[in-house]
């Protein structure tokens, strides 16, 4: 086995959702990035949780559950357009195996 279909996980195993999801985070060479975390993560602290608990600071509560429902719309939206966006990517995938076949 070469080097580089080792590294290549396993069908079974992305299809199990076994394989741990990993995420790059850019190294920085400028020295105000410390500075700039210590702000975005005094932000987080301060509005992460009023939003997690779904609470809506200064709006009237009549319209509370109104954005609360906008946002579940957004979401599921926003999930329609991912998975209309997978399907696509499948089709088009499919198709271009097809018109190779056809070609040679």
């Amino acid at each position: 086995m070469s080097g580089i279909d080792a590294l290549r996980p396993n069908l079974a195993e992305l299809a199990s959702g076994r394989i741990g999801r990993f995420i790059p985070e850019p190294r920085s060479s400028l020295k105000l990035g410390s500075a700039f975390r210590n702000v975005a993560g005094g932000l987080a602290r301060a509005f992460g949780s009023a939003a997690s608990t779904g609470a809506t600071v200064g709006i009237d509560p009549e319209y509370a559950e109104l954005i609360k429902q906008q946002i579940e719309v957004q979401q599921q939206m926003q999930l329609v357009s991912m998975v209309s966006n997978l399907e696509k990517s499948r089709h088009e995938t499919q198709m271009a195996a097809i018109r190779n076949v056809r070609v040679g």
